[in-house]
């Protein structure tokens, strides 16, 4: 039954309105000032978006009553659950076995084992970007630094082909149908081939591993091994990016932040969970089982909750001073890569990302501004980050 509420002031929000990428903030702020920390929308295949961080917490660990089968944030909720990608669509019991497949190569062991990697190339991406005097921090730099890395998980060439795949799929996608099935239609392709080619010749890398990998001594079915491959390439890419894109846009444009970090290397840990805090790229959907009530609000079964974990970690509730940049905050309980079953699998890879890409930056540019007055440009849906952040190095 669906439960189409009262209208509310919040209610049919856009979360791809050029207002709403700029500063979702404030409609979040409004909505607990106004005590209605939930609200409707009609808009991108509807959705209702709790801001309460106990709401948003509880809803991501409740696979009872709201279902991961769809975690998309726009589109019709009929199309939305049939990109199967193991194990981030997977509702219990099937879940746990489905992470566990993928564990081993997410364990804290296995991804220090990158630091080298990633550590060589963002060094080398800053240092081009220092000797020409500036360029864009996200397609100079963030974008080349996370393609890199996952394309080496994967064991696959670096191409742009994964950057527009990306594109196209999370930022394009949600608003056009046809772009995204056309895009889902070449990655399940190119993935599918690469499989083939593993089982041939296998090599060390984590596509080899899909193919040969078993859950209770039954192979994985062919349709598994490209949904836990396509779920790598998506998770890791647009939301890493982001993330850093985020917080070299905070430094470019927070001169005393900026050159705190510089003075004192050691903050640069705490300043990454402030920045993944105050940043958070990620927004997923969830699909209720039942009729639920969210804060007083009720849900019908089959509508979509959109869970924007930014919002929760701006709740005054739980965090004091939300809304202040604090790059020394000591307590920091964010949910900025989910909570319970469903945390992010990757989260110890993008921290490193982060970690890495400060350490780096500020080795070789510690004085850098935006380029320009102009304003920044958000992206919207499923992920929000910076789509450039052209800058000068301060001589």
């Amino acid at each position: 039954m669906s439960s189409q509420p009262a209208e509310d002031g919040h209610d049919g929000y856009d979360i791809f309105s050029p207002g709403f990428r700029a500063d979702p903030y404030a409609t979040w702020s409004a909505m607990r000032a106004a005590g209605c920390p939930v609200a409707h929308s009609g808009q991108w295949g509807g959705s209702w978006m709790p801001v309460r961080y106990d709401t948003v917490r509880e809803t991501a660990r409740d696979g009872e009553r709201f279902s991961s089968r769809a975690v998309e944030v726009a589109g019709p909720l009929e199309s939305a659950g049939g990109l199967f990608l193991p194990p981030l669509t997977s509702d219990p019991p099937q879940h746990k076995l489905h992470r566990d497949v993928l564990m081993p190569y997410f364990l804290p062991k296995r991804i220090a084992a990158f630091e080298p990697f990633i550590r060589d190339r963002a060094r080398e991406l800053a240092a081009g970007l220092a000797a020409r005097g500036g360029g864009d921090a996200v397609t100079d730099f963030a974008q080349g630094l996370t393609i890199a890395v996952l394309t080496t998980m994967l064991g696959v060439p670096p191409g742009e082909q994964f950057t527009d795949w990306m594109i196209r799929m999370i930022r394009i996608g949600p608003k056009d149908q046809a772009v995204r099935a056309q895009v889902v239609g070449e990655i399940l392709a190119y993935l599918g081939g690469l499989l083939d080619e593993r089982e041939a010749e296998p090599r060390d890398d984590l596509i080899t591993y899909l193919a040969g990998a078993a859950i209770d001594g039954v192979p994985l079915s062919r349709k598994h091994q490209i949904g836990s491959a396509f779920l790598i390439l998506i998770a890791g890419a647009d939301t890493t990016w982001s993330a850093i894109g985020s917080s070299l846009w905070h430094l470019a444009t927070h001169d005393e932040d900026r050159r705190r970090l510089v003075a004192d290397p050691g903050l640069i840990d705490t300043a990454a969970e402030e920045f993944l805090r105050v940043y958070a790229p990620v927004s997923v959907g969830r699909i209720a089982r039942e009729e639920a009530d969210l804060d007083g609000r009720r849900v019908g079964a089959g509508e979509r909750v959109l869970l924007a974990f930014a919002a929760a970690n701006r709740d005054p509730d739980v965090f004091e001073d939300p809304d202040e940049i604090r790059i020394d905050r000591k307590r920091n309980r964010h949910l900025t890569f989910g909570s319970g079953g469903h945390r992010c699998l990757g989260s110890n890879l993008a921290r490193l990302e982060l970690r890495v890409t400060l350490e780096e930056w500020l080795r070789v540019m510690p004085e850098f501004r935006l380029a320009g007055p102009g304003g920044i440009e958000w992206s919207g849906g499923q992920t929000r980050g910076p789509e450039r952040v052209e800058f000068l190095v301060s001589r």
